[in-house]
């Protein structure tokens, strides 16, 4: 059975002195497709402290009980490494582009904050520490899911395995006028682009 990643972000983490901080992002890897970093608000909801937890640290989500639980107390959560220091190939970009521009970063924030109709170029020049086959679901939601040279419909959401942190599958809202929902396996997709806001797979098969 497969789980949705985006009810996954109404979960809190349930630490071992019961503590419940709220989950605010899912950092997963392109090529694995599994959940390497999960990110937790250790703040509070009018001053927000986001860290990132690697997952190996979170036990599998409790889909019945809607919670992850960790071993780990709520301090130990607090001292994971905040939330700038792992960034997703969005925030890369981001700071790329910012660079390049010589824009201000103050107000951006794994962001697509860019004037209306401005063509998004991306960067190759992003810093050597930065982990090019990073990626957050909740960035990649809403990009355009295309197999080949035809549009498939628009990402909606990703689908965990069941007692894993892998991701199984992409949910895409397929059509351009009469809509219907297609489930995607991870392993079709061949490329992520954040300038084209675009998934690309192949070798699916489709309903006339």
């Amino acid at each position: 059975m497969a789980h949705s990643l985006i009810q996954m972000l109404r979960f809190p983490v349930v630490t071992r002195d019961r503590r419940k901080p709220a989950i605010r992002g899912l950092l997963f890897d392109d090529r694995s497709w599994s959940i390497r970093y999960v990110v937790v608000n250790v703040g509070s909801w009018l001053s927000e402290c986001l860290v990132v937890v690697p997952a190996a640290s979170l036990r599998t989500p409790d889909w019945s009980r809607q919670i992850v639980e960790t071993r780990l107390t709520f301090d130990q959560l607090s001292c994971a490494p905040g939330v700038e220091t792992v960034r997703p190939v969005s925030r890369q970009q981001q700071l790329a582009w910012n660079r390049h521009f010589g824009w201000c970063d103050r107000d951006t924030h794994y962001g697509n904050a860019f004037p209306l109709g401005f063509p998004r170029q991306e960067f190759r020049d992003v810093e050597g520490k930065d982990d090019p086959h990073l990626r957050s679901s909740t960035d990649l939601i809403s990009y355009e899911v295309w197999d080949s040279s035809r549009y498939v419909g628009v990402l909606q959401d990703f689908f965990l395995e069941d007692h894993s942190w892998h991701i199984d599958s992409l949910l895409v809202k397929a059509g351009d006028w009469v809509f219907h929902e297609e489930f995607v396996p991870s392993s079709r997709v061949v490329a992520i682009s954040w300038g084209q806001g675009r998934v690309v797979v192949e070798g699916m098969a489709y309903a006339c």
